[in-house]
């Protein structure tokens, strides 16, 4: 006998004004992403390959498992992605000194120039419509930020 695989249900609001508040934020968050994927400089990347591409020039050297868990991709997807940021000059392999049959992928300095905004149009363009907030704004939309990232950790991915 086949048994059937059990697929995840996603957590239900039943409040329809907490949904709707919901659906104009996530709208909103695709409309902001959408702009500033048409600011230039990292449009050659796709999204996945600049967030992977931040998270190595923040976090430092890493395996390229350990860095398709941090982005929540597959191995293959993240090779794939790895690939095109090599030839692009943006990360390079070293030998793992604990393992040495293991590589560790490490930004280069454009790589960091670009993601702290140095030379980043993008990031530039960004940091220009936040300076309409005042500190206190930032603080809290970044909270609010990290809170809704912990919040959607929590739940399976759906793919």
């Amino acid at each position: 006998m086949i048994e059937e695989a059990t697929l995840h249900q996603p957590t239900s609001v039943a409040d329809p004004d907490q949904l709707t508040e919901a659906a104009e934020l996530y709208h909103t968050i695709g409309r902001l992403l959408r702009q500033l994927r048409h600011s230039g400089d990292l449009g050659h990347l796709s999204p996945g390959a600049a967030s992977a591409l931040a998270t190595l020039a923040r976090s430092g050297p890493m395996r390229l498992s350990d860095l398709a868990n941090v982005e929540r991709v597959s191995a293959p997807t993240m090779s794939r992605m790895v690939t095109g940021l090599e030839k692009g000059g943006f990360i390079v392999r070293e030998a793992d000194p604990e393992d040495g049959r293991a590589q560790l992928l490490s930004a280069t300095a454009s790589a960091h120039d670009l993601v702290t905004g140095l030379t980043s149009a993008r990031i530039q363009r960004f940091a220009a419509a936040m300076g309409s907030l005042d500190q206190p704004q930032r603080a809290a939309l970044m909270a609010s930020l990290e809170t809704l990232i912990e919040a959607l950790d929590q739940e399976p991915n759906p793919a």
